[in-house]
């Protein structure tokens, strides 16, 4: 593994390791309607920050955490990120300058309803770009174990073997996942794209964990994945991890991904995702 990767999954996993521990221990609070969050969130993030910056003080960081939104669960869990390297997320992909250093996009605890509720999958996704350029990815369940991994140019692994997508190109026969906002309802992009496509493929899923969804769907357990609702902290390490695999991303009308951009299509192959993008077309 680079340096990078290394440290990235030394992260993610002392991050899993926090949540294993905070599992049915700690309480929740709200950052909007649905919203939740808890006080594993912002202390695996805390220590994927305190991993990182050891590493490369002069990098910048995009977290779910850091968004504004989270209320103060206490001192030890403040971010140690100095402001002028702690980003929106409107700073990445298209959004980020050409002068922006290497970016770690986190989400600590991804899945935070199905951990209230000790629903296991959930997971910590680290990615790490530079602009649009999405240079690794790692994803870990701290509960089944798993670590997906990827470096760009260099394939993507689930606990050290390689792995691939699907060779499925029947949108019938396509296992697909989605991922919906946490508030819903009959006029959201999500759902539209649900009515669309469930009565068309085999079945449809929803781990409640988009960062899983793509990782499910580079190792082959799913055939393609929807997420109208992606920010890039849910997205950076996933798609990475996917396109390593063999898969595809990207927006619903077909454009290339661009991390600044929320809806998200991905698939296992290049000729099933263009037979979703047909459906979204007609």
């Amino acid at each position: 593994m680079s340096m990078f990767l290394d440290v990235a999954v030394n992260a993610a996993q002392e991050a899993g390791a926090i949540l294993k521990d905070k599992l049915g221990k700690v309480g929740l609070r709200e950052k909007g309607p649905s919203d939740l969050v808890t006080e594993a969130d912002v202390l695996a993030q805390r220590k994927v920050e305190e991993i990182v910056l050891k590493s490369f003080p002069d990098h910048c960081f995009i977290g779910e955490e850091s968004q504004g939104k989270t209320p103060s669960f206490g001192e030890a869990s403040k971010s140690i990120v100095p402001d002028d390297q702690m980003l929106r997320e409107s700073q990445c992909g298209s959004g980020a300058p050409e002068s922006q250093p290497y970016t770690w996009i986190v989400d600590p605890l991804d899945g935070t309803t199905n951990f209230v509720h000790n629903v296991p999958f959930f997971c910590t996704s680290i990615g790490l770009a530079k602009g649009n350029d999405i240079l690794c990815g790692v994803i870990f369940n701290p509960i089944s174990g798993e670590l997906f991994t990827a470096e760009k140019g260099q394939g993507a692994f689930l606990n050290g073997d390689r792995i691939k997508t699907t060779a499925e190109t029947n949108p019938r026969n396509a296992l697909t996942s989605i991922s919906f906002a946490t508030q819903t309802f009959e006029h959201s992009p999500d759902y539209i794209v649900f009515r669309r496509f469930v009565p068309v493929c085999q079945a449809m899923r929803r781990t409640g964990s988009t960062a899983l969804n793509l990782a499910f769907l580079a190792c082959g357990r799913f055939d393609a994945m929807s997420c109208q609702c992606a920010h890039p902290w849910d997205v950076a390490a996933g798609v990475c991890i996917l396109l390593e695999a063999g898969g595809v991303a990207t927006h619903v009308n077909g454009s290339p991904f661009d991390l600044a951009r929320q809806p998200l299509l991905a698939t296992a192959n290049q000729t099933l995702q263009n037979e979703f993008l047909k459906l979204l077309s007609d």
